[in-house]
């Protein structure tokens, strides 16, 4: 009998208590999240660059950077140099432009660049010969610092010589500007 009052008063406490907490409404409201951005989330956003990487690399492929990071960041984000790359060929120190290929030489085809600088690359005339200038030699033209002159030779590779002087501005980063600094410097 006792074990019955106890019961039904348990459940009148249950009752009691579940009326209360009902009587008692809350208003609530759910807002959407809004997204925002923070200030260096917007910058960061417009500040994005992409860089193909390529060559004596471990993992080739187009990465993502943020505007004004140095090629050593593209290498270290490819896997790091081989074995052959030729890693005093190219400014790991240089700031990246969006759009940029970076292409690391092996230590052969930096040393048959090297070869042909001690070649007569000049012609008779003076002239810096485009189509066979190494490295060094294509750096003592006005503009043309060591990635552009890699960029010259990688493009040549590709594509066969140039057939014209003015094709030398295919390269990127090689527009009129320097072309017309050294245009009467270079010959093919």
């Amino acid at each position: 009998m006792l074990f019955r009052r106890v019961k039904v008063i348990t459940i009148l406490l249950m009752v009691f208590m579940m009326s209360i907490g009902c009587s008692r409404r809350k208003e609530v409201s759910i807002e959407p999240k809004k997204e925002t951005k923070t200030t260096a989330e917007k910058s960061s956003s417009k500040e994005t660059i992409y860089v193909y990487v390529c060559g004596e690399v471990k993992h080739p492929g187009v990465y993502r950077f943020s505007k004004g990071e140095r090629i050593v960041s593209a290498v270290k984000a490819a896997g790091g140099l081989t074995k052959k790359a030729s890693a005093e060929s190219i400014n790991q120190a240089e700031k990246m432009k969006d759009g940029q290929q970076i292409t690391i030489p092996s230590k052969k085809q930096t040393a048959k660049n090297e070869g042909s600088d001690s070649k007569a690359v000049q012609s008779s005339s003076g002239k810096i010969n485009i189509n066979t200038a190494g490295v060094k030699e294509l750096m003592t033209l006005s503009g043309i610092g060591e990635a552009k002159a890699s960029d010259i030779i990688s493009y040549r590779e590709e594509h066969g010589p140039f057939s014209d002087i003015s094709d030398i501005m295919k390269i990127q980063g090689i527009k009129e500007g320097i072309y017309h600094k050294i245009k009467n410097k270079i010959t093919i």
